[in-house]
């Protein structure tokens, strides 16, 4: 026991220290995190933003899972096979979520080739898919309602019949519907300009956000479908701990912007970055002026020997620890939390081409710059 809680107390500032260097990484500037080593505290704060932007991200990733548990009950009296069913409407939910999926993506292709017909395809390709995912469930539980209606009164047939072959389809195409967040999330994500929109990346894209749907739904699948007996404290927190892992490792697998936009999400809630533009007063007998010559800095008022002024980003801002970047770094760094779906050469352009524009970054150590108020 003492083991483990010393290993927990060791997440906060492990974790942490990965982000900030990770993220000050992107920069070319991976070495000025250990100017914070010495602040006590500073891992557990950005450790504390780190959950709550993991939890936040994660409530829109396992949704449907976690919409699934909640609706699915744990027992029915009334039905004998109860655990054939919940089986067979697992397996209609996960294939449900490709199917679906390509409906959607085909619908938006069509409609873009062909936008005079949009109104018609879009109701002609709902209807389809609607169709789709009521034939799959009906197909999947016939015989499992057969089998359960055998020992149950006419009046419980009718009820168990609602209950498999209308509540299991209006189920599911709620878990889908919620599952739109997810698919919304990821499509901004992708560079859809340098991407394209042939036939072949939508192909991938579809590919990619069905899979991502059928995995985040195995956490739900597997606990809906787990014996009662077994399902004890212990069993639970693996189960939670596996689950989050699974989340993690497959998500980043496959969307590999996901975990920069999670760093760049917990930089900015933790109010460690700052990408507006701003102006910022500087002491010139700390840093001269030269520093700052290229045109991108917009140097104004000067006051020679003692203070000038420069516009710049703030990209990090921990204790007395300050980077801040020219205004071409935006560009760079929005580019890189950006992806095109099983392109790993994209990646490292991307990350290459921050890199270099980062090369203008100036740290600040031991102050030396103020931020200018805003009128």
């Amino acid at each position: 026991m003492k083991k483990t809680a010393w290993l927990i107390s060791l997440m906060p500032p492990v974790l942490s220290l990965i982000i900030i260097r990770t993220y000050l990484g992107y920069f070319d500037n991976g070495s000025l995190f250990t100017e914070n080593l010495s602040a006590t505290g500073i891992f557990n704060y950005v450790f504390i933003f780190m959950i709550l932007t993991t939890t936040g991200v994660g409530v829109i990733f396992f949704l449907p899972s976690l919409i699934f548990c909640l609706s699915i009950p744990k027992n029915a009296k009334t039905i004998h096979n109860y655990c054939d069913i919940k089986g067979r409407i697992s397996l209609a939910a996960l294939l449900s979520f490709p199917l679906t999926v390509f409906t959607f993506f085909l619908w938006a292709f069509l409609s873009d080739r062909f936008p005079d017909y949009e109104p018609v395809l879009g109701w002609s390709l709902s209807l389809i898919g609607i169709s789709s995912v009521v034939l799959i469930n009906y197909l999947f539980l016939r015989q499992a309602a057969k089998t359960a209606q055998e020992f149950q009164r006419a009046k419980a047939h009718r009820k168990t019949a609602c209950w498999l072959f209308i509540g299991s389809p209006l189920l599911i195409f709620i878990i889908i519907l919620c599952f739109t967040f997810c698919v919304s999330t990821i499509i901004r994500w992708v560079d859809a300009q340098a991407a394209g929109d042939s036939i072949v990346t939508l192909l991938k894209l579809a590919t990619l956000i069905s899979g991502l749907g059928v995995l985040l739904m195995l956490p739900g699948v597997v606990y809906v479908n787990t014996d009662n007996a077994a399902q004890n404290e212990s069993w639970h927190i693996r189960f939670t701990l596996v689950s989050v892992s699974f989340w993690l490792l497959i998500t980043s697998m496959y969307v590999s912007s996901f975990y920069p936009v999670l760093i760049d999400k917990t930089m900015a809630f933790a109010g460690i970055s700052d990408w507006q533009t701003r102006r910022f007063q500087v002491e010139e007998s700390k840093f001269p002026a030269s520093h700052f010559s290229n045109h991108d800095w917009h140097v104004a008022d000067n006051i020679p020997g003692k203070t000038y002024t420069v516009q710049g980003i703030m990209v990090y801002s921990l204790n007395n620890v300050r980077l801040l970047c020219p205004e071409s770094v935006r560009e760079r760094y929005r580019s890189m939390l950006q992806f095109i779906p099983w392109d790993r050469v994209y990646d490292k352009n991307k990350a290459n081409e921050l890199e270099k524009a980062s090369a203008r970054c100036q740290p600040f150590i031991q102050g030396g710059i103020t931020r200018l108020s805003e009128k």
